[in-house]
């Protein structure tokens, strides 16, 4: 509990960060959230990104740390760095300089690409920010330290909420600059965040405060080649998995701007619900990884029975106080209109009742399989399942189906579905319990 409920405080508060960029984003009409909800599934992929490596860092972290291997963790950090740094720069670069060009490739309404793109070059900068933050977070979580990571996403949390106030509608004397205000207030909100977290990483001296030799040493052929060959299924993984779920955002914007509006306030309550599984799969994967660099896998099996029975008792509750909390969640979002109104209340009912599909994947791929550094495993399963049958189907639906969206939303899950059983099998016969240390 004291490694999985910061983690979910955390993942709270960065949903609330995506849902009050929408909500005080709401009195400016449905395209702004229209717009905004779709720069952030665009930020949202490359975040999956950086996560590949981060989770990648964390689970070779978490191992060295059961193995006592410091020095390992330590090298293990530099690397993540610079490959993390080089792979995100060409992203930025085209949010800052080309974002106008290709928005209107993945959307089909004027305004909404000019408020997308406005949005994405001013949040440029977030990109290398964020990249630094969430390999830093997943390092200190690795070793046990989730207060730090959650201490600076509350600044970062507190910061953005108080500078939406001011730069959306021009509030304490400050400019009203809409949907530009937003993403300021983003950029100035992640600094803060970076600067707390190495601030304080280097004002403790902690282990990962590397100086230059402990930051050149991460560019060793042999160790940085090691990481890479351990990191890019996961990395593919993490890409693919994000580009289809983008594409599932993009495809759903042609189902018309009420659709696209309603994803668009979805995005921050799924991220908010999904908080706390978060957390504990972050705690699951840090005790099981270090089980089993210290070779314990009996103790890795036990823990993940643990968090088996953990999740399944939280989804069922949490569903259930969500689908009868659905009217208050319509009084938060009461800028969008009658007919969008009715149908966030409908998707909402569809959520509850299958998001226990997503929640138990996620638990067993994030916390369980890649623990143990099953990568090559979890990127066919989710690439098979997404990209040839999970998204062609949903694309027929909205292209081809004239369904409601309630019907086109709930084939979201069909992947999820598919997806339980192999997942299952995989975990009870332990093909997935490595000692990654022997390699690295």
């Amino acid at each position: 509990m004291s490694l999985a409920l910061p983690v979910a405080l955390q993942m709270l508060l960065q949903s609330v960060i995506g849902m009050t960029d929408v909500i005080m984003i709401g009195d400016l009409g449905a395209t702004s959230v229209a717009a905004v909800g779709l720069a952030s599934k665009i930020h949202f992929l490359l975040i999956v990104l950086m996560s590949g490596f981060a989770t990648g860092c964390s689970v070779l972290i978490a191992q060295y740390s059961g193995a006592g291997d410091d020095a390992g963790c330590r090298r293990i950090l530099s690397v993540t760095l610079i490959i993390g740094m080089v792979v995100i720069t060409p992203f930025v670069l085209a949010f800052a300089l080309g974002a106008n060009s290709w928005v209107n490739w993945i959307n089909p309404d004027p305004e909404v690409v000019r408020l997308t793109a406005l949005y994405l070059v001013i949040t440029a900068p977030v990109l290398w920010l964020t990249q630094l933050i969430v390999i830093y977070e997943a390092s200190l979580r690795a070793l046990g330290n989730t207060t730090m990571p959650l201490m600076g996403g509350m600044i970062a949390a507190v910061a953005n909420v108080a500078l939406n106030y001011a730069l959306i509608y021009g509030n304490w004397g400050f400019p009203a600059m809409g949907v530009a205000g937003a993403a300021w207030a983003t950029v100035i909100a992640r600094g803060l965040q970076l600067a707390f977290i190495v601030g304080w990483i280097y004002w403790r001296r902690h282990g990962f405060a590397l100086d230059w030799q402990g930051l050149l040493a991460g560019f060793d052929k042999v160790y940085m080649g090691r990481y890479i060959a351990f990191v890019l299924p996961l990395v593919a993984n993490y890409t693919i998995w994000a580009v289809g779920n983008s594409v599932y955002h993009v495809v759903t914007g042609f189902a018309g701007t009420d659709a696209l509006a309603v994803m668009g306030v979805l995005v921050p309550i799924e991220s908010a619900f999904f908080a706390l599984f978060i957390g504990f799969a972050n705690a699951s994967a840090i005790l099981i990884g270090r089980s089993l660099g210290a070779d314990r896998q009996d103790d890795a099996m036990r823990l993940y029975r643990f968090f088996n029975q953990l999740t399944f008792t939280l989804v069922i509750l949490l569903s259930l106080v969500l689908w009868f909390a659905r009217p208050w969640v319509l009084a938060i979002f009461d800028q969008l209109d009658a007919q969008a109104t009715a149908l966030l209340y409908d998707t909402l009912a569809v959520f509850c009742a299958l998001v226990w599909l997503k929640v138990f994947n996620m638990m067993r791929i994030i916390g369980v399989l890649r623990a143990g550094g099953d990568n090559r495993f979890c990127l066919i399963t989710d690439t098979v399942v997404m990209w040839l049958v999970g998204l062609p189907i949903y694309a027929v639906a909205v292209f081809f189906g004239h369904i409601s969206f309630i019907w086109i939303y709930a084939l979201m899950y069909l992947e999820d579905a598919l997806k339980l059983w192999p997942v299952m099998h995989r975990i009870r016969h332990r093909k997935w319990m490595r000692n990654l240390t022997h390699s690295h």
